[in-house]
């Protein structure tokens, strides 16, 4: 039923609707609209709170289903539904819920992540922000954000700060949340527009922050705790990540098998040669493999259950299996591969990112030898 209803309603935006709102870097709001009218922005929001009461695996099939019909669902619900909504859901005031988490389930609110910052890349302990107490309860904060996407469009920004220096006796402390309101408003933030050649409809910026106010009515969770919360939050963002690149590689075989029913050479379907036909369906098999462990890692957090391995083992293969079947569409499309006119490529760009963001195979694989595997620290 989730499946069908989300073809239903990705159905009513197709490929110019998109190509539009890249080409004039436009959010897109009917599409925004209607994801909150039909329930599926609260997916994972308590009833209470007007969303539908469901978990990550329904997230995990709406993402799946919407980035498989060519919307673009992946980043909007990671950020949104995922470091907004679960987010507060789970470490939230009860103001803080009653504030945000109505707002996000009807659509009234987005949010973006101030996160990475250029000298600490992958090692969130290194970040240089830094949030002065300057009065009880009251915080002034100055630092420098690269590669913050959506702010300009943000309603409120999930910034990550320090409230104290490093300490290697506690190396995980002195890191803090803020809920930021109306960042790109703000006198004491600066946007700097970040040209990448991907194709997606909000650009991103570098965030200068000079003196910016926030209180204690701001912090999300605890004072110094953050980063526990942080990390508390990336297996949803790694399971929701996981899905959007399943959805667009199972996209870029759809399109594939499409293209080698219709194309004709030398007499024949080209989809009737092995060469051809093979790796699209090898493609196939690996894609629906990776969905298992996607859904597996999403059925462990629904239950509460560890899912650090499940998650990072599908943000892993669905990064590189859909990648792959992103470029194996572009070769069974030939020269038209490269064109406008297909989408494969567009697909096989936003599919290289996800090898690399929100953090690279390399350091999944990291985890998975030290975690898992018990393996010495090899960083």
């Amino acid at each position: 039923m989730i499946r069908d209803s989300v073809q239903d309603l990705a159905a009513d935006f197709p490929r110019e609707y998109w190509r539009e709102c890249v080409e004039e870097y436009r959010f897109p709001q009917e599409y925004w609209d209607a994801l909150a009218d039909a329930g599926w922005l609260g997916v994972a929001i308590p009833e209470e709170y007007g969303g539908e009461g469901l978990g990550m695996l329904e997230m995990t099939i709406v993402i799946e289903e919407l980035s498989r019909a060519g919307t673009m669902g992946g980043i909007v619900f990671v950020l949104t539904p995922v470091f907004g909504g679960i987010g507060i859901q789970r470490h939230g005031t009860p103001e803080q819920k009653e504030e945000y988490l109505p707002r996000i389930a009807n659509g009234d609110v987005t949010f973006c992540m101030g996160l990475t910052e250029a000298a600490a890349g992958t090692n969130t302990l290194n970040i240089d922000t830094m949030a002065e107490e300057v009065g009880d309860g009251e915080w002034e904060v100055s630092g420098q954000k690269m590669f913050i996407s959506g702010v300009e469009n943000a309603d409120t920004m999930l910034l990550v700060s320090r409230t104290a220096e490093f300490d290697k006796s506690n190396p995980t402390g002195g890191v803090t949340l803020f809920l930021v309101e109306d960042p790109a408003e703000r006198d004491a933030i600066d946007l700097t527009h970040v040209e990448v050649e991907l194709p997606w409809f909000e650009k991103q910026y570098q965030v200068d922050i000079d003196g910016l106010r926030v209180t204690e009515d701001d912090v999300l969770g605890t004072v110094d705790g953050g980063l526990y919360l942080l990390w508390d939050t990336l297996n949803t963002e790694r399971i929701a990540g996981a899905a959007s690149a399943l959805g667009g590689g199972l996209r870029a075989v759809d399109l594939a098998v499409d293209y080698a029913n219709d194309r004709n050479v030398f007499g024949a379907p080209i989809g009737s040669h092995q060469a051809i036909q093979h790796p699209i369906a090898e493609s196939y098999a690996k894609l629906t493999a990776a969905r298992e462990v996607t859904y597996k890692a999403a059925k462990l957090w629904d239950e509460d259950e560890d899912c650090g391995t499940e998650a990072n083992s599908a943000s892993l293969l669905t990064s590189e299996f859909g990648l792959e079947a992103a470029d194996r569409a572009i070769q069974t499309h030939g020269g038209n591969g490269f064109t406008p006119e297909y989408e494969v490529f567009d697909i096989w760009r936003n599919l290289r990112l996800t090898k690399t963001a929100p953090v690279s195979n390399e350091m999944i694989l990291n985890y998975l030898g030290e975690h898992e595997l018990g393996m010495p620290r090899s960083y």
